[in-house]
């Protein structure tokens, strides 16, 4: 995998000239969050198991609704970034009569870079069009067969993914496929183990379920329902830090977990120090910096 995206990001950088090396210049700040400059999203390209967990996903879903579609499949890629990274591999696998791309990106330099890859490897053919907008106020009348927006980081915060959705979601019929497919966020216990010097790491890190704090898919988009009390038991037994973790179910059994990349680094919300908290209170907050906020309601 680390040979193929390797590969892919010396190919997508000579074609493009857009590297990984400015990661911050020309990113954007939305009121629902900030869009990532066209290095940064060059970047995600190279975290393997993200990119051949999603690659392999919409693969999945374009091969279902081939079955079950006549016709030509339509895909909305929202967030698209200077490669499109998750569709631009898989175009070489399919008929031009098979499927069609609308590509839709807020950053100009995005979209004429990813014209510029396409055109050059002999795949704009599949593209319907390019669009220049915001994926969390843009309006559309077409019903796309499949929608692909990964425009997030771990606990959803920082970027507009869930806007994404909530505004793109709606306009769509009720068969069409969204990928990532349900996003969980899931409170845990995490015994931190201890440092050791010979390996120079942690060793003896444990961690314990505690509750679902909320999900986001097409049947949970009211924004009101993602906020969870968490009572936390009264015997720690050296768990004594609260853990927030970020599961990704990209198209069926194509899934990311704790760890397997940046979109799933756990987040410690809380320590258990000299005031122990016995229940906690989350939320998701909306600003152009959305993350996900806590209050502790009742000590120990």
């Amino acid at each position: 995998m680390k040979q193929a995206v390797d590969n892919l990001y010396e190919i997508f950088k000579k074609i493009t000239d857009i590297d990984i090396n400015d990661l911050n210049n020309g990113e954007i700040i939305l009121d629902s969050g900030k869009a990532i400059s066209p290095s940064a999203a060059a970047h995600c390209l190279l975290e393997m198991k993200r990119t051949a967990i999603f690659l392999r996903g919409i693969k999945k879903a374009i091969d279902y609704k081939l079955r079950k579609v006549t016709g030509v499949i339509h895909i909305l890629y929202a967030g698209s970034g200077p490669y499109a990274t998750l569709i631009t591999p898989l175009l070489t696998l399919y008929d031009v009569g098979e499927i069609k791309i609308t590509l839709l990106d807020i950053n100009q330099t995005s979209l004429i870079a990813v014209e510029r890859i396409l055109k050059e490897l002999n795949l704009d053919k599949f593209i319907d069009k390019y669009v220049l907008a915001d994926a969390t106020n843009y309006k559309t009348r077409r019903n796309y067969d499949i929608v692909i927006s990964e425009t997030m980081q771990s606990c959803l915060q920082n970027e507009p993914q869930v806007p994404i959705m909530q505004n793109l979601i709606p306009q769509m019929k009720e068969d069409t496929i969204f990928i990532p497919q349900r996003i969980n966020i899931d409170a845990y216990l995490r015994n931190p183990g201890k440092w050791d010097d010979s390996k120079r790491m942690r060793t003896g890190i444990e961690a314990k379920f505690v509750k679902e704090v909320f999900w986001i898919d097409k049947s949970n988009l009211d924004s009101n329902k993602y906020r969870k009390v968490i009572n936390l038991p009264d015997e720690l037994e050296g768990f004594i830090e609260l853990m927030l973790h970020t599961t990704i179910v990209v198209y069926g059994d194509e899934i990311l977990g704790v760890n397997d990349c940046s979109l799933n680094l756990p987040l410690k919300f809380y320590e258990f120090k000299e005031k122990y908290a016995n229940t906690i209170e989350f939320w998701y907050s909306f600003s152009p910096h959305p993350k996900i906020e806590y209050k502790v309601v009742e000590y120990a």
